[in-house]
């Protein structure tokens, strides 16, 4: 996969953390809300770059659409997935709740700092898209995102 030239500060973060973040060639088309797609893959990138894990010889996050049932109800899914330092289990529940932060205690040594709204804006924007999005991860190995989005804008309710 291609390297992303992504945004200024998703750029020179990963470069500071020594992060390739890679996305895939050929992403599926959606109709959708493009300012709302861009937050979520955005908060999603800069939180695998943001907890990489400096012992590993290559840190990377990706973006790549996940194959398995592709299309079958109209929606496709993308996959977030990075080798960083993991979110532990028992906090994984909580990961999309305002002011939730599964890794504050860590903030000094990572060189860290956020409010904890970044993931409950995710959660937002995938609720007001039509999507979903689920969370698998494993401290120590890393994290995957899949977010699935309809092929097509949601009809609007008619305004009065």
């Amino acid at each position: 996969m291609p390297p992303v030239n992504g945004t200024p500060h998703c750029a020179s973060l990963a470069a500071a953390r020594r992060v390739s973040v890679r996305v895939a060639p050929h992403l599926p088309s959606i109709v959708a809300d493009p300012a709302r797609v861009e937050l979520v893959l955005l908060n999603l990138v800069s939180n695998g770059i943001k907890y990489s894990d400096a012992s590993k010889s290559e840190s990377f996050v990706e973006i790549a659409p996940v194959e398995e049932g592709r299309d079958a109800d109209g929606t496709c899914t993308l996959c977030v997935r990075d080798n960083g330092i993991g979110i532990p289990a028992d906090d994984q529940s909580a990961i999309f709740d305002r002011f939730f932060r599964a890794h504050a205690h860590l903030d000094s040594e990572l060189g860290v700092t956020g409010t904890g709204l970044g993931l409950a804006i995710v959660g937002d924007c995938m609720q007001a898209l039509g999507g979903a999005i689920r969370c698998e991860s494993e401290p120590g190995r890393g994290t995957r995102f899949y977010i699935t989005l309809p092929r097509t804008r949601l009809d609007r309710p008619a305004q009065d």
